[in-house]
C-alpha cells in the first residue's frame, strides 16, 4: 500500500459527513471535480471502494463506515493537537464549527462577527445556523448554543447571553384593526404568525396563567421557520408574532411595534454554549466562551 496523504483521509471524512462532493468541497475549499479524483486514487491505494455513488447521493460502503469511525476521531485529535501547538504563539487558530438557533445568530452572533473576526484573525469560524437539534459529536461541530431545555444531553454548558423574554407583538396598525388580545385563548380570533421547525412540528406559543405554563397552537396568513420573516410580517401588519424580546426592543422604542399579553409571558431563559467534555478545553473554544460572555456582561468562567 502506498503511502496515503491526510489530505485524502480529510476528504473522505468531509464527504461521508456531508454525504455529497459538492458541500464536502466547500468545506474543505477544493471543487466537487478535485475531490472525486482524490477519492479514486484512495480508494485505488485501500483497493476497496469506500463510498457508493449514484446521480443522487453519496453514501460510505460498509468498508467505509467501518473506517470512518475510527479514522474521525483519530483526525479529530489530530486537528485539535496542532491547534493547540498553535496556541503556544500566543493566538488561538484553526476550524472552529458552531450550531445554533436563528435568535442566537440574531442576537449574539451577527452583531459581533467583525469583532471577533479582529480578534481572533487566525480563527476561522463556521456557523450551522439551524433552529432543529444537532448531534454536535456526530456531526463534528466544535459546540453548540441552545437554550437550556433544548441542550443535548452529557455536554458541559456556560450561559453566554442574560435571560430573555419571548412575547407577542403586532404593530399598531394590525392592532387597531383587530383589537389587542387580553387573554391568551383570544389568540384564537387572531392572525398569528407561526413558525415550523425543520422535522415539521408547528410551535406552540409558550405562556405562564397562575404560576402554571400554558401552550396553544396557534394559526394565520404565515408559517415560517425564520423569525425574521415573522419580524418583518408582524412589522407589516400581517398579524401577531412570537419572538425573543430583544429582538423587538428597536422597533418597540421606535413605535412600529407593541407588546401585548406582556402578563403571561413565561420565564426568562438565558442561551449557552454547549459541548463535549475534554480533558483541556481547546484554546479556540476558550477563546469564544470568553468573547460571548464578555459582550452579555458575564464574569469569565
Amino acid at each position: 500500500m502506498s503511502k496515503i496523504p491526510q489530505e485524502a483521509l480529510q476528504a473522505f471524512c468531509a464527504i461521508a459527513r456531508h454525504r455529497s462532493f459538492t458541500r464536502a468541497g466547500a468545506e474543505l475549499g477544493v471543487s466537487a471535480s478535485a475531490l472525486s479524483q482524490t477519492m479514486r486514487q484512495l480508494e485505488a491505494s485501500l483497493g476497496v471502494p469506500l463510498l457508493t455513488r449514484t446521480t443522487r447521493q453519496v453514501a460510505p460502503t460498509e468498508a467505509g463506515e467501518a473506517l470512518l469511525a475510527r479514522l474521525a476521531p483519530a483526525l479529530d485529535e489530530i486537528r485539535a493537537a496542532l491547534d493547540e501547538a498553535g496556541q503556544a504563539q500566543g493566538q488561538p487558530v484553526g476550524r472552529l464549527r458552531v450550531t445554533l438557533p436563528h435568535t442566537a445568530a440574531q442576537l449574539l452572533f451577527y452583531p459581533a462577527l467583525a469583532d471577533f473576526a479582529a480578534r481572533h484573525s487566525r480563527l476561522r469560524l463556521e456557523l450551522d445556523v439551524n433552529n432543529g437539534l444537532v448531534d454536535i459529536v456526530a456531526q463534528r461541530f466544535d459546540a453548540g448554543v441552545r437554550f437550556g431545555e433544548a441542550l443535548q444531553p452529557g455536554m458541559q454548558a456556560l450561559p453566554v447571553s442574560r435571560p430573555l423574554r419571548f412575547v407577542v407583538a403586532a404593530a399598531p396598525d394590525y392592532l387597531s384593526r383587530r383589537g389587542a388580545p387580553q387573554h391568551p385563548e383570544d389568540l384564537v380570533g387572531h392572525a398569528c404568525l407561526g413558525y415550523r421547525f425543520g422535522g415539521g412540528q408547528h410551535y406552540r406559543w409558550q405562556f405562564v396563567r397562575d404560576g402554571l405554563p400554558l401552550q396553544l397552537a396557534v394559526d394565520g396568513p404565515l408559517i415560517a421557520n425564520d423569525n425574521t420573516a415573522m419580524l418583518h410580517a408582524a412589522l407589516g401588519g400581517a398579524g401577531l408574532a412570537y419572538l425573543a424580546e430583544p429582538l423587538i426592543e428597536p422597533w418597540v422604542a421606535a413605535g412600529r411595534l407593541a407588546v401585548v399579553l406582556d402578563g403571561y409571558a413565561p420565564p426568562a431563559e438565558a442561551l449557552y454554549l454547549y459541548y463535549p467534555h475534554r480533558p483541556q478545553q481547546p484554546a479556540k473554544l476558550r477563546a469564544l466562551i470568553a468573547f460571548l460572555r464578555e459582550r452579555a456582561g458575564l464574569p469569565q468562567a
